[in-house]
C-alpha cells in the first residue's frame, strides 16, 4: 500500500481484510488442537511441523518474518496483505523551534521521548486552539511540557486523586491546572476551541474522546493503549459499512490481540519472561477448569493484576486461588499441571501464529475506525507512527481538527 493512500482507503483495506479473517481473529487457540478455522483452511499440519528456530524467528519478527518455502500458499496471501494494511506514514518532520529541555521530575527516558514527540506533533493542531485538555494527565509530564513548550492553557483530567495531587506539586510554575473526575462516568467537558491530547489513552476512553471531540467541534491528538480495556463485551465501530456490518465490531477478548509485540524485548518484559507467563496462565487455567466449567480466554486471573503472573506459578495459583476463596492445589497437581502446560504450550504457540500476524492489523483498524469517523464529519485528519516501538510499541498516532 502507498503510504500516501487516504484515511478512506486505508480503513477499507483493513476492514475487508479484518472482515474476511474474522473467523481467526476469534479462535484463540486453547490447548493445542487446531481451532476450526486453523483446520478448515488445511494450515494445521505445516503449523504444528514448524520447528523451534523457524517458531521463535517468526514471533519475534512478526509480519517481517521470512516464513519457509513450503509454506500454504492462502497463509502467505493473508500475511502479504496485513504487511501491506499496515504500512503506516512516518511522522512529518517536528518543528525544531520547540524548545525540547526534559520538563518534570522523575521522568523516564522513555517517558520524554514520548512526551518530546507528542508535543511536536502538536504544533499544528495547536495554532488555532484557546486551550489544551490533557486526558488522563497521570503525574502531570505531558501536561506541563504542553503548557510550557505550545504556549497554551492546560487543563489535566485525572481519576486518581494521589495523582493528581502529584501533578499539582510538581507544577512549579503554576502553568496547568489539574481536575480530579472520572470522565467515562462524568462526561468530557469540551468546549470549541480546544486541543484535547491524550498520551496512550485506554480502551474505551479513546473512543469516548474523538467521539466527544467531535460533538464539540475540538481537535483533538492521541495515541491509544490497551483496546480490550472496556466495559462493554464488544467494541462497536464508530463507522459503520453497510456492506460489512457486524463483523467491524469486535469482542473484548479478540481486542486483547492488539497488545502483542512481535520482538524480543517488551517494555515491561522480554519475550521469553512473557511466554513464561504465559505458560504459567495456562497451568493455572487447567488447575481451575479441572474444578469447574471452561474458563474463558485470560479469565484465569479475572480480578488480578497481569503481572501476577510473572511471578513463580505457586505463587500465581496462591493468588488466584485466594481471590476465588478456594483451597490451594495441592504441589503434586500444580506440578502435573505445569507439566501439562509445557507439552500443550508449544502447539499452542504454533497455532496462534497466523492470529498473531493480524496484531498490528488489529490495533491500526481501530486507530482509523476512529479517524475515519471524524473525516466523514469534516475533519482533517492523519495517522502516523510517532516514534519507535523502541520507545514504546503502542506508537499510532491520530491528528484531527475540524475545518
Amino acid at each position: 500500500m502507498d503510504t500516501g493512500a487516504t484515511i478512506s482507503e486505508r480503513f477499507r483495506l483493513l476492514a475487508s481484510l479484518l472482515a474476511e479473517a474474522r473467523d481467526l481473529l476469534d479462535a484463540r487457540p486453547r490447548d493445542g488442537t487446531p481451532p476450526l478455522p486453523i483446520a478448515t483452511r488445511g494450515w494445521d499440519s505445516f503449523l504444528g511441523a514448524l520447528d523451534d528456530d523457524v517458531l521463535e524467528r517468526l514471533e519475534s519478527q512478526g509480519l517481517a518474518g521470512g516464513w519457509p518455502a513450503h509454506t500454504p500458499p492462502s497463509l502467505l496471501t493473508l500475511i502479504e496483505r496485513a504487511r501491506e494494511a499496515t504500512r503506516t506514514p512516518a511522522p512529518p518532520r517536528p518543528a525544531s523551534s520547540l524548545d525540547a529541555r526534559p520538563l518534570g521530575l522523575r521522568e523516564s527516558a522513555r517517558k520524554r521521548a514520548q512526551v518530546d514527540a507528542f508535543t511536536h506533533a502538536l504544533v499544528p493542531l495547536a495554532a488555532k486552539a484557546t486551550r489544551v485538555v490533557d486526558v488522563g494527565a497521570g503525574h502531570g509530564h505531558l501536561t506541563r511540557a504542553v503548557a510550557v513548550r505550545l504556549s497554551l492553557p492546560v487543563l489535566g483530567l485525572e481519576r486518581d486523586q494521589a495523582l493528581a495531587d502529584r501533578a499539582r506539586s510538581l507544577d512549579v510554575d503554576g502553568a496547568t491546572t489539574f481536575t480530579v473526575t472520572d470522565v467515562l462516568r462524568e462526561g468530557l467537558p469540551f468546549l470549541a476551541g480546544d486541543l484535547v491530547i491524550g498520551l496512550h489513552a485506554c480502551g474505551e476512553l479513546g473512543d469516548a474522546m474523538v467521539t466527544a471531540a467531535e460533538r464539540a467541534s475540538a481537535s483533538i491528538g492521541l495515541v491509544a493503549c490497551c483496546a480490550h480495556r472496556r466495559r462493554d463485551l464488544v467494541r462497536l465501530a464508530l463507522t459503520r459499512d453497510p456492506e460489512l456490518g457486524a463483523a467491524l465490531d469486535v469482542s473484548r477478548p479478540t481486542l486483547g490481540l492488539a497488545n502483542l509485540i512481535a520482538r524480543d524485548v517488551g517494555v515491561e518484559a522480554s519475550r521469553g519472561e512473557n511466554l513464561a507467563a504465559r505458560e504459567r496462565r495456562l497451568a493455572l487455567r487447567r488447575l481451575l477448569e479441572a474444578g469447574g466449567p471452561p474458563l474463558r480466554p485470560g479469565a484465569e486471573i479475572d480480578g488480578l493484576n497481569r503481572r501476577v503472573a510473572q511471578r513463580d506459578l505457586p505463587s500465581l495459583v496462591a493468588r488466584a486461588y485466594a481471590h476465588r476463596g478456594l483451597p490451594t492445589p495441592t504441589p503434586g497437581a500444580i506440578d502435573e499441571a505445569a507439566r501439562w502446560a509445557r507439552e500443550h504450550q508449544a502447539r499452542i504457540r504454533r497455532m496462534a501464529l497466523p492470529r498473531s500476524m493480524l496484531s498490528r492489523a488489529l490495533e491500526l483498524f481501530v486507530t482509523l475506525d476512529r479517524a475515519k469517523f471524524l473525516e466523514d464529519r469534516g475533519y482533517q485528519v492523519s495517522v502516523f507512527e510517532l516514534f519507535p516501538d523502541a520507545i514504546s510499541a503502542r506508537n499510532l498516532v491520530l491528528m484531527g481538527r475540524p475545518v
